[in-house]
């Protein structure tokens, strides 16, 4: 059978027995994969910084030739080897709160090159930025939902979001409506692009605000979506 090689983003992985990890990823090629990484633990080659949330892998291995097999690993080796997105305390928090907004969003799905490269080059982006990276998180999450299908329809406008529906109105048109001084902060995230050159924008009180807000409107897009478990920590780390 042929061997798949393929670049991959850790999404999860999960202590599977005394020496291994079950590694969730999504790959350029084939989506959302589950492998089982062998010798993770064993003392000869102890590597478990490999599987950190994030990181590009290059990968290969022999596809499953039932619902009943696991799929193992062949080879895994770093891709892009980053300088600071698992060191610096906030952009490592970030990391750990977007791949935990990642597992819960992608699902079994044939691959989506242009998806994979959006997540691939916003994290190098995010990695180089030494400075006013703070607003990072927002801005790749509400463009990420271009890729997951419910980004703002902006055809219409108004003083107040519906996060049901998507829109701006100027009725309250259901009951997961933003308040006007909300859509307003909602409306200037929208317009942000993060680069280079670009600047923080929020203060802490409207980063958090916008977060929670972001939360929820994932939360009623998406099916069996759960608040991560390090949201805490995020606004821990901005207030």
């Amino acid at each position: 059978m042929k061997v798949i090689e393929t670049k991959a983003i850790v999404l999860s992985s999960l202590k599977y027995g005394d020496t291994s990890l079950i590694v969730r990823c999504y790959t350029e090629q084939e989506g959302l994969k589950s492998f089982i990484a062998k010798g993770v633990f064993a003392k000869k080659k102890r590597n478990t910084s490999l599987y950190f949330p994030l990181n590009e892998l290059e990968i290969s291995y022999t596809p499953k030739v039932s619902e009943q097999h696991l799929v193992y690993l062949k080879s895994a080796q770093t891709v892009y080897y980053y300088e600071s997105l698992h060191f610096h305390p906030i952009k490592s928090a970030i990391i750990f709160f977007l791949a935990e907004i990642l597992n819960l969003v992608l699902k079994e799905e044939a691959s989506n090159r242009e998806l994979y490269l959006y997540i691939d080059n916003s994290l190098k982006e995010f990695d180089q930025k030494k400075d006013d990276f703070a607003d990072f998180h927002l801005i790749f999450l509400i463009q990420l939902s271009h890729f997951l299908g419910f980004y703002p329809n902006l055809e219409e406008d108004g003083m107040l979001f519906d996060l049901e529906n998507g829109f701006f109105t100027n009725s309250n048109s259901s009951i997961n409506m933003l308040k006007a001084d909300e859509t307003v902060l909602f409306k200037k995230l929208l317009e942000l692009n993060f680069t280079e050159e670009s600047k923080n924008v929020f203060n802490q009180a409207q980063r958090s605000l916008l977060l929670d807000i972001l939360v929820k409107y994932y939360q009623v897009h998406t099916n069996n979506f759960k608040k991560p478990n390090s949201l805490q920590v995020l606004h821990q780390l901005f207030n």
